[in-house]
């Protein structure tokens, strides 16, 4: 299981089918590394699956 804090930017709530750009903090960035632009993440908090993602920047972990 991969853990992350997300948020969403630019705007104040994301409803339900809409879309937005988000950020992802992982908890455990080494468990993140395969991770490249165009791949697609499914996202849960809990069952059933909340929300897709496609990834569109991959950051180094600040130090």
């Amino acid at each position: 299981m991969r853990i992350a804090r997300l948020w969403v930017e630019c705007v104040q709530e994301l409803g339900p089918g809409e879309t937005a750009d988000v950020r992802l903090a992982p908890l455990s960035p080494e468990q993140w590394r395969q991770l490249k632009p165009g791949d697609v993440m499914t996202m849960h908090e809990g069952r059933p699956a909340v929300g897709t993602a496609t990834v569109i920047e991959v950051r180094p972990p600040r130090a």
